[in-house]
């Protein structure tokens, strides 16, 4: 860019910066404002657009100061708290009551003495050691430098290093960062600043509707805009991308003729695990796989007649033609957990569907909670898509396809399956996804329920079910590797992460 290209699209601030560097050689903000008779503030602003122009540049130079905070001003002319403390102590006021009566600071007093070594405390009373007494007669390092600091600031680095850190974390000084910048011409700018004329143009340089309608424009030089410049970012308000991803799945699931349902966090261990013919021994059931509630540690049993028709199917199986467990905890079942699968709600909902409710198709998006460590990978709660298709004639295969669509509403470019064991399906079957970046990945397990789960809740159709998880499903989507971001409070990734598509 030659230097008449430059002036083509300065605004008449940057071309008075440039004509005062011409003359001034270097100068500071303040110089430059005083000389070009604009405040600092439009100093800098129309020095930084110079800048990207290539017409000026700036040294900078930082200086760290220290100075006293209100609370070290007060110390610095009234003493410290320990010192007033151990003059006090001195003259007889010696009980922790009295002084407390006599002396506002004496918390603060005790605490500093203990610290240098003033004072024991035996039985209510201070006692002073031969550092305190010593300490009454003569100034120490950190009163001095409260004296020095009373009018001044300071360059830290002449301060003791080890006082300077407790000074500070005692709220007693404050630090204050100053920068200085020095701006000067480049070699363009000496050649742009050369061609300014004494008497600036009354340039345009923002049409407003106020000029459209006087046709002020007509007779003024409209400056030209450097679409190259760089702008400042906006954010414009979206949508976070985990919920972007939930939201689509929703919407996914809601277009395939599905009901959104809701279930307690707060869960009977019932319908966690019992209603599903998850065995009372079963390793899942340890303590160290579930949260159990300790106060209420158990629930209510609201329906016997089902609560019944369960613990006959665990023992020998019921009406289902099954053998059962041989073996049922009843006060297992009324324990109180944190919800551990979101199967918990498919029970719930199947327990109060009607024959007339069926067909019927339900899913839930909800978070539920095991105990797990922490890491990228794994979390002690996360949030589970579960579903549930109830009615005759339905297959696995009719299963496989409502996985699929899933799968492809996260952008899922790769699917398989792989048959797995669940206590309350039978087949039963493992979703996996394939994304480039992260290879195969485990999506959830799904399958039919078995009749020993469906036929005690009174239902006697096919039932479809899958429990997906969508954390996981939402990090392939997303592209991120860590499943903390989902929760993430980083307003810089939350505004640069992309739209989901």
């Amino acid at each position: 860019m030659n230097p008449l290209e430059i002036l083509e699209k300065m605004h008449d601030d940057e071309k008075k910066i440039l004509k005062a560097l011409l003359e001034l050689k270097q100068a500071t903000s303040d110089e430059i404002a005083k000389k070009v008779g604009v405040s600092k503030n439009e100093v800098e602003r129309a020095s930084m657009w110079a800048k990207t122009k290539g017409a000026l540049d700036f040294s900078e130079q930082v200086k760290e100061h220290v100075f006293l905070s209100p609370e070290g001003r007060e110390y610095s002319e009234k003493d410290l708290p320990e010192k007033n403390l151990i003059k006090l102590v001195q003259n007889g006021v010696d009980r922790i009551d009295e002084l407390k009566r006599k002396f506002s600071r004496t918390d603060i007093g005790i605490i500093w003495a203990r610290n240098n070594d003033w004072i024991k405390i035996t039985d209510g009373k201070i006692l002073l050691t031969k550092n305190g007494l010593e300490n009454l007669k003569k100034q120490n390092e950190t009163e001095k430098i409260l004296k020095e600091l009373s009018h001044d600031k300071v360059d830290p680095k002449k301060i003791d290093q080890k006082i300077l850190e407790t000074l500070i974390k005692r709220g007693l000084l404050s630090k204050e960062i100053e920068k200085k910048k020095t701006y000067f011409l480049t070699d363009l700018g000496k050649q742009a600043a050369k061609r300014i004329p004494k008497i600036l143009e009354n340039e345009i340089g923002q049409l407003t509707p106020e000029i459209l309608l006087s046709k002020g424009w007509k007779n003024k030089k409209i400056r030209k805009y450097d679409v190259t410049l760089p702008s400042p970012k906006i954010f414009p308000g979206k949508i976070q991308p985990y919920r972007q991803v939930i939201d689509e799945v929703k919407e996914k699931l809601v277009s395939l003729g599905f009901v959104e349902m809701r279930g307690p966090l707060v869960e009977l261990n019932f319908w966690n695990c019992d209603a599903l013919f998850m065995p009372s021994d079963h390793p899942a059931r340890a303590i160290h796989d579930f949260f159990y509630v300790k106060n209420p540690k158990y629930g209510k049993i609201l329906d016997r007649e089902v609560w019944r028709r369960v613990e006959q199917t665990h023992k020998n199986g019921w009406e289902t033609k099954s053998k059962g467990w041989g073996y049922w905890n009843e006060d297992l079942a009324k324990r109180l957990v944190l919800r551990s699968q979101g199967t918990a709600v498919s029970a719930r909902t199947l327990h109060s569907l009607k024959k007339e409710d069926l067909p019927f198709k339900m899913f839930m998006i909800g978070r539920c909670f095991r105990p797990d460590v922490v890491d990228a990978q794994h979390s002690v709660d996360f949030d589970q898509c579960e579903g549930i298709v109830v009615g005759d004639g339905l297959n696995f295969i009719n299963l496989l396809g409502y996985l699929k669509e899933i799968a492809k509403t996260v952008g899922a470019e790769k699917i398989s399956f792989k048959p797995v064991y669940f206590p309350f399906t039978e087949g039963s079957v493992e979703l996996k996804v394939y994304y480039k970046e992260l290879g195969w990945v485990e999506a959830g397990g799904a399958g039919i329920f078995r009749p020993e789960v469906t036929m005690p809740l009174g239902i006697n159709a096919p039932v479809l079910a899958w429990g997906l998880g969508i954390g996981r499903l939402a990090m392939m989507k997303l592209n991120i590797d860590d499943i903390r971001l989902l929760y993430s409070e980083d307003l810089g990734w939350m505004r640069s992460k992309e739209i989901v598509r």
